[in-house]
């Protein structure tokens, strides 16, 4: 069974992006979705959860949402890479 989930994404200017993804979309799919944006300056960047402290980088790409613990709902912040 498909269910949708809410991921509120924060961005280092301070703005802020919501959108729902299905379960079986993955971590790469959150990544797509800020590219496309266009809003963000740097090339390299990570989404990280606050509590508790989670780095979602490319070891973590092809994990669904769900298998991430993202699921139903999940806010992630933008940490830039320098």
């Amino acid at each position: 069974m498909l269910t949708i989930l809410q991921v509120l994404i924060r961005f280092p200017t301070g703005e802020r992006k919501e959108r729902r993804f299905h379960s079986s979309a993955t971590i790469t799919s959150i990544y797509d979705y800020v590219d496309s944006l266009d809003c963000l300056k740097a090339e390299k960047y990570s989404l990280v959860s606050n509590f508790p402290r989670v780095t979602y980088g490319p070891e973590k790409n092809s994990q669904t949402l769900v298998e991430a613990g993202l699921h139903p709902q999940a806010s992630l912040f933008i940490e830039i890479e320098q």
